[in-house]
């Protein structure tokens, strides 16, 4: 998974800017496909997604452990509820994933910025991986955040052993960036950056 689904953990981690957040932040839209339907996250969703974010498979290659309980994931999604990062610079856009007639298995999610740049990110349960999910949800999220958020670049952090995760962005139009591209961002040494 990009490394930049820590989006309930930057929630603690934040850093004051002047900008405003260009992106529209009215109701946000439930996004339907002919696979499954991606609903805005809610707290109601925690207990079913505490289940989901507790297989320890998922965090090979992120750098945060998983929810430490549910109520502590009502709390975080509560927070998320109000789809703007505290100093209002950032859009804070999350959708859970469910395939028609079937219980979750993971979640998208877009952080939008004042430049109309969005960095985007899935999480699944490992149960569901290799059942097209991750692509079936991120592309008609990308084209959502284009259409309706006006988002002109899109943007995710990858570990550099996450091969999966690589051919995934690649597959959705996604690119490597370039180390002369990188002056404006900050990565580890085992981070790579890919654009669309």
């Amino acid at each position: 998974m990009p490394k930049f689904a820590a989006l309930a953990r930057r929630i603690y981690h934040h850093s004051p800017t002047t900008h405003l957040v260009a992106a529209s932040l009215e109701q946000m839209q439930t996004i339907t496909t002919p696979e499954l339907v991606l609903e805005p996250l809610a707290v109601s969703h925690a207990e079913a997604m505490f289940e989901l974010l507790s297989d320890p498979a998922i965090y090979r290659y992120l750098d945060y452990p998983p929810p430490p309980s549910v109520d502590h994931l009502r709390g975080v999604y509560a927070q998320l509820e109000a789809r703007r990062s505290p100093e209002g610079d950032e859009a804070w856009l999350n959708w859970v994933i469910r395939p028609h007639g079937r219980a979750l298995v993971g979640y998208v999610q877009a952080t939008v910025t004042s430049n109309r740049h969005a960095y985007v990110a899935y999480i699944l349960a490992s149960k569901h991986w290799g059942h097209g999910y991750a692509q079936k949800a991120m592309q008609p999220m990308l084209e959502h955040l284009a259409s309706v958020h006006g988002v002109d670049r899109c943007l995710a952090t990858v570990e550099a052993e996450n091969q999966r995760s690589m051919r995934l962005l690649e597959r959705l139009g996604f690119r490597l960036v370039g180390a002369h591209e990188l002056q404006d961002h900050q990565l580890s040494p085992t981070e790579r950056l890919y654009m669309r």
